[in-house]
């Protein structure tokens, strides 16, 4: 068993595509399938299905899958702390996320890391909010965006945004500036199940209402197209608008709802010197461009900063 064979394995798993896999490991297709089928071969177990749907897990393959990313973690550590030791910048974050933050917040985090830091490359995976918590338990990434708050994880707090409603400009509440989610209830709502749906659902309940929920969407595309042509209305938070705004009406809800977004990762202690480094960058990059307001410091802070 060699560790080029657990890469080639957890990068599989990881995108679901021996295509995909062999580009972002540098190697051929073949290559690719050929480390694993030694892999399964020295182990006399198969890990991975195929079928014209796809590639998937199987049972003994997402458990070693588990050990499998516990392995290159703790490599890649070695390599950072050694680096780190003769005052080398290097390494590599697994970072995960889901579009509205990637899209708004992270390109200038990563154009000043990058400036900064070079030697550290920073992969970047996107998914729904509950994929990304998944990938942080499971270790797929090394660090990932949640909406507080989570539980078992430790988290550094990155951005709040607003939480707003949004209408068609033909709509009767076009009209108003601000609106109390009460006034939304008699319309179709069109919900986001890229993650925001249980603050949503918690937001109506606080009210006393039920939303009449008639579509649910994941691409947000989809949802502001649907919005616009008057198919109903929808909740979303600040940085999920599109950058135009043409057909729409943005409401301020009242009373004002925040979404608070964080790094998580399972320990500060044990993340490896890169994952410190991209992790205090970005508390201070947040801070400067007032996505944060600072406040008292927390523990994780302190943390951040004495390392």
């Amino acid at each position: 068993m060699t560790l080029a064979q657990l890469q080639a394995f957890a990068t599989v798993a990881e995108v679901g595509s021996f295509t995909t896999a062999s580009e972002v490991l540098g190697m051929t297709q073949s290559a690719v399938s050929h480390s694993i089928a030694s892999l399964e071969k020295e182990l006399r177990v198969s890990l991975l299905d195929r079928d014209r749907n796809g590639i998937f897990l199987t049972e003994i393959g997402k458990r070693v899958l588990v050990q499998a990313q516990e392995i290159l973690f703790r490599v890649e550590q070695i390599r950072q702390e050694t680096a780190a030791a003769v005052g080398l910048e290097t390494g590599k974050v697994r970072l995960g996320s889901f579009p509205s933050v990637t899209a708004r917040f992270l390109p200038g985090l990563l154009r000043q890391f990058r400036q900064h830091y070079p030697g550290i490359d920073v992969v970047l995976l996107e998914g729904t909010d509950d994929e990304v918590l998944e990938w942080i338990n499971s270790r797929a990434v090394d660090v990932g965006v949640v909406a507080l708050p989570v539980e078992d994880l430790e988290t550094i707090a990155i951005a709040q945004d607003e939480f707003l409603a949004v209408v068609s400009a033909s709509h009767p509440l076009a009209e108003r500036d601000r609106i109390h989610i009460r006034q939304l209830a008699q319309d179709p709502f069109i919900m986001s199940k890229v993650g925001c749906k249980p603050i949503i659902v918690k937001m109506f309940r606080q009210a006393k209402i039920d939303p009449k929920i008639q579509f649910e969407a994941i691409d947000l595309r989809t949802i502001f197209s649907m919005v616009q042509e008057g198919m109903g209305v929808t909740i979303v938070p600040e940085m999920s608008l599109p950058d135009n705004l043409t057909g729409f009406r943005i409401l301020n809800l009242e009373p004002k709802r925040l979404r608070r977004l964080a790094f998580a990762l399972p320990s500060l202690e044990t993340a490896s010197p890169a994952v410190k480094i991209f992790l205090h960058q970005a508390r201070n990059w947040a801070e400067s461009q007032h996505y944060l307001i600072p406040e008292k410091q927390n523990p994780l802070a302190r943390q951040l900063e004495g390392s």
